[in-house]
């Protein structure tokens, strides 16, 4: 009897052993917008790379302090969305979701504006696209922040939530420097 009883118990304790791991499992599980939020990082992330790349190779520097604040701001711009795309990519190979270079077309068409403008006019036009860009990336990163399902997803959205918002601030101050905020 003492061993049909021992019997049941340790049936017991693996049942909800394997049923705990499956409730784990299901709240590790990537959503939707966990897989949304992957897909516009990278495009985010890869806009500002290639508009931060084009405005480094077309602001003038050389003619006032203003231009050499927005160029080092592109410059900066490139590093961190590079670095932030880098571990994007790891994060999408860890849970699977490919992670591209690509753009959508609101930001290809961003980008071909910005390429037949120049001096002053493509300054302000650049500025402007990286506040409207940064205020966006904020509310998807704090959107997944607060209802994302998977951890790792969260934890990436976390991270880069403050450097987005540093962006977003220098490019205010830009935007004030420039007289037109």
């Amino acid at each position: 009897m003492s061993k049909i009883l021992l019997l049941f118990v340790a049936a017991g304790f693996f049942f909800f052993s394997c049923k705990k791991n499956n409730n784990n499992n299901n709240n590790e599980s990537l959503t939707t917008q966990d897989r949304n939020f992957i897909n516009q990082a990278s495009i985010s992330n890869t806009a500002e790379i290639r508009a931060g790349q084009y405005a480094d190779s077309t602001v003038d520097s050389t003619t006032d302090s203003l231009g050499t604040s927005i160029r080092a701001f592109a410059a900066k711009i490139v590093t961190d969305h590079t670095t932030a795309q880098n571990d994007l990519k790891t994060l999408g190979n860890s849970v699977n979701v490919a992670v591209t270079d690509s753009v959508d077309s609101m930001h290809s068409s961003q980008m071909d504006s910005l390429k037949i403008l120049s001096g002053r006019a493509f300054d302000s036009a650049y500025i402007l696209s990286q506040i409207a860009d940064h205020q966006a990336a904020i509310n998807t990163f704090q959107q997944e922040s607060n209802s994302g399902n998977r951890s790792a997803v969260i934890n990436y959205a976390n991270k880069y939530l403050p450097v987005l918002q540093m962006h977003l601030q220098m490019a205010d101050s830009l935007a004030t420097a420039m007289g037109f905020k």
